[in-house]
């Protein structure tokens, strides 16, 4: 079975817009990869993902940036290394960073923006007024870190897409074996 194979199981189970659905599970994909993947793959998937911009996104992205982060740590230009240099530097400053200055709307760099006229009603797709939908797909398909999405299926992210996942947290078998040495009575 190869890792396309593997990350096909997850598919969210909630009956909605196919594309939110998409979204919202590269987005998952993409949470998990910032949290877990090295250094060098996640600057590399984000030079790939940064090249797929259109100059408006890349724009817009270097702006924020260069808004958000520090005088030593601002790109210089808004070519997809130097975007991706700063882009990692954020995450590593602020775990969740990237995903904040990604998910919002519209093209400044104020807090307030109004998502345009043509958003979906209810929400149904989430992140279409922003870069994080764009950026995330790009980055969760990057050869780069095929080898961390290994471990999705059974990350705390894929439960969020899917809540009818179980996720075992590294610490599970502590409490059973306890409950089975106290009790004699062998934990689920």
């Amino acid at each position: 079975m190869g890792i396309g194979d593997r990350l096909g199981k997850v598919r969210p189970r909630k009956h909605g817009d196919d594309a939110s659905d998409g979204q919202a599970l590269d987005v998952a994909r993409y949470a998990f990869l910032l949290r877990v993947a090295s250094s060098d793959a996640l600057r590399q998937a984000h030079r790939e993902a940064f090249a797929t911009l259109s100059s408006e996104q890349s724009e817009a992205l270097f702006l924020r940036l260069d808004h958000d982060l520090p005088d030593g740590l601002r790109p210089p230009t808004a070519e997809p290394a130097d975007l991706a240099q700063a882009a990692f530097s954020a995450e590593l400053l602020d775990h969740g960073h990237l995903v904040r200055i990604l998910r919002r709307p519209g093209q400044g760099v104020t807090e307030g923006h109004a998502v345009g006229s043509g958003a979906a009603e209810g929400g149904a797709l989430l992140y279409a007024h922003s870069l994080l939908a764009s950026v995330a797909a790009a980055v969760a398909v990057s050869p780069a870190v095929t080898e961390w999405l290994a471990g999705f299926p059974n990350s705390p992210e894929a439960a969020q897409v899917d809540p009818s996942l179980f996720v075992r947290s590294p610490g599970a078998g502590t409490y059973g074996s306890t409950l089975a040495r106290h009790t004699g009575v062998a934990g689920h």
